[in-house]
């Protein structure tokens, strides 16, 4: 789709902005009037100059109602959690009943399902989804205990799936609990593989996309009979961890004090009004995009009357060339509703 040296200088200006399908698009709906003839050079610079702001601003405004849409689900998830919060109005140092943890679980796994149901703006770990690469984390099967101190030192090797990767762990005798994380920690560190533990001693590995075969592949294990069976390598699958509220519901029956409980809840929060303040910010960045592509517009006289000429064109329902040819050439549905606006 190829046109003269000038119109392709002109559409490269003007039409930068769009993406590749929009650009063709609109090339081809301005390059020939009705009958296929090839419309003059100008009248087509200025036809693109219309059609590219109407795509820019369209693009735009789809990105921020996305964008709004997100803020209300983190508002949301917010003000259910605070639900949740205010229900706890038990002493802050009694232990949560078992109907306190049923309703806790109940409430948070609603809450998860409302979120997946969704447009799928945030993560399991109630992060932006799509912002950042996520690392994938897993936990270790609780049967297997490297942590707990032991009398007798241990040597275990383990084989991280079919990537050909290694961690060869010392464990030694009288060693703490912080001391074999230590080591643990360390030992994975090698293969770019971050090791952490929750509060009942639960490990978790965590590993950027390019080592995530590490954890999802089985692990063979072999020791010396204290943490892992000696002789042949033990097969071991890693479970993906929990989501942030189902952590959360689980946390409920672990919980030792309401008051501990409701620290937990508002960590939670504080990760939502971290995510809330970014979303802000990409709303603001856009809105004061969306108002200059308008400015633009409203401030280029000409600009201004071709884009009404072509509105009222095609509104009209008489054949036009930028209407026919539109329609023929598929603009994106976002251009096209923008336009008819």
């Amino acid at each position: 789709m190829q046109l003269s040296a000038t119109s392709d200088t002109i559409s490269l200006s003007a039409l930068s902005p769009l993406s590749a399908t929009d650009r063709a698009a609109v090339i081809q709906a301005v390059r020939q009037d009705d009958s296929g003839q090839q419309v003059p050079i100008s009248r087509q610079a200025r036809q693109i100059q219309v059609l590219s702001k109407w795509a820019q601003a369209a693009d735009v405004s789809k990105q921020l109602s996305q964008t709004e849409q997100t803020e209300r689900q983190i508002r949301q998830a917010y003000q259910a959690l605070e639900r949740l919060k205010r229900q706890l109005n038990s002493p802050a140092y009694t232990k949560l009943s078992a109907q306190q943890q049923q309703d806790a679980q109940q409430q948070l796994q609603q809450l998860e399902q409302r979120l997946q149901g969704s447009a799928g703006a945030l993560t399991k770990n109630l992060t932006l989804a799509g912002a950042t690469a996520v690392p994938f984390k897993a936990t270790l099967n609780q049967s297997i205990d490297l942590l707990s101190e032991r009398r007798q030192t241990e040597q275990v090797q383990i084989l991280l799936g079919r990537s050909g990767s290694a961690v060869s762990l010392t464990l030694a005798a009288g060693q703490s609990a912080g001391q074999n994380l230590q080591a643990v920690q360390q030992a994975f560190s090698r293969q770019h593989i971050s090791v952490s533990v929750d509060s009942q001693q639960q490990l978790y590995f965590s590993a950027e996309a390019r080592d995530a075969r590490k954890l999802q592949e089985p692990w063979l294990m072999t020791g010396q009979g204290v943490r892992v069976a000696a002789g042949n390598p033990v097969s071991v699958q890693l479970q993906p961890a929990d989501s942030l509220l189902t952590q959360l519901g689980k946390a409920a029956t672990s919980a030792d004090t309401v008051q501990q409980y409701r620290q937990q809840i508002q960590q939670a929060q504080q990760q939502l009004k971290e995510v809330l303040s970014k979303v802000q910010a990409q709303r603001t960045a856009l809105q004061a995009q969306l108002a200059a592509i308008q400015q633009s517009q409203s401030s280029d006289a000409e600009l201004q009357a071709r884009s009404e000429q072509l509105r009222l064109d095609m509104q009209s329902g008489t054949k036009s060339t930028v209407s026919v040819v539109m329609s023929q050439a598929n603009i994106t549905r976002s251009l096209v509703a923008f336009g008819l606006g």
